[in-house]
């Protein structure tokens, strides 16, 4: 080895010490922020948990943010850091409705490959499985939308989530029947959808028969007659 290399070895430990210590700080720093992160989701997880099962006892109206911060050994304070109000609340619930039905077809192979009106069935039925430990807040929650003001209806909130769902029907339409795309009901077709779920849902919400078995034969006869209109309408 040279002088000069001699003199270079030192610099070049010492820079790939400096380089290990800023690898290692950047990984505690990443994997602070996973705990941070997860910790989060566990303490939200909780607040939601907690609200859903104090609307079903005791009603969405009767119920307040001291009562869920309670329920979940919390602090009133920490429920609005991470949600404003009640109503934020229910809309992250009806958010993770959507999510949940969304997901189980995109993660269906053999779904996706059915026909529409099988699509559209089971897009509706995983929602009312999703919704069915909930129904008395489901009720209120109706209700309470329709209010001018409350962000359940009529909110940005409200209105993204709704044209999240929308858009995924004109998906699940324009994969079935690709030569509707363009056309009056691809225009027209998912957000009709969507009044029709919510006529659903109040069916749902009134049925009494055994395993909502009314509803799901309601649901079956008037989607097959919607889709096969439909398809007439394309000839």
């Amino acid at each position: 080895m040279n002088q000069r290399e001699k003199r270079a070895a030192p610099h070049g430990r010492a820079r790939r010490k400096d380089a290990s210590a800023r690898t290692s700080r950047a990984v505690l720093r990443s994997a602070g922020k996973g705990r941070r992160q997860q910790n989060r989701e566990a303490v939200r997880k909780r607040i939601v948990n907690a609200a859903l099962s104090l609307f079903q006892e005791k009603g969405f109206d009767a119920t307040t943010t001291m009562a869920i911060a309670r329920r979940a050994r919390i602090a009133e304070g920490t429920v609005f850091n991470y949600f404003e109000t009640k109503e934020d609340i229910a809309l992250y619930f009806f958010e993770l409705e959507v999510d949940h039905a969304i997901a189980m077809l995109r993660k269906n192979a053999k779904l996706r490959r059915a026909p529409l009106e099988e699509k559209l069935f089971a897009l509706i039925q995983s929602q009312l499985e999703f919704l069915e430990p909930h129904q008395r807040f489901i009720g209120a929650a109706f209700i309470h939308a329709l209010r001018p003001a409350s962000k359940l209806g009529l909110s940005s909130q409200a209105l993204a989530l709704r044209n999240r769902y929308v858009t995924f029907v004109a998906e699940l339409i324009q994969e079935s029947m690709p030569r509707s795309s363009g056309g009056l009901f691809t225009w027209l077709g998912p957000p009709v959808f969507w009044i029709y779920y919510l006529g659903i849902l109040l069916y749902w919400l009134n049925d009494n028969s055994e395993g909502k078995q009314n509803t799901l034969a309601l649901l079956d006869r008037s989607l097959k007659v919607g889709v096969m209109l439909l398809r007439k309408g394309e000839l």
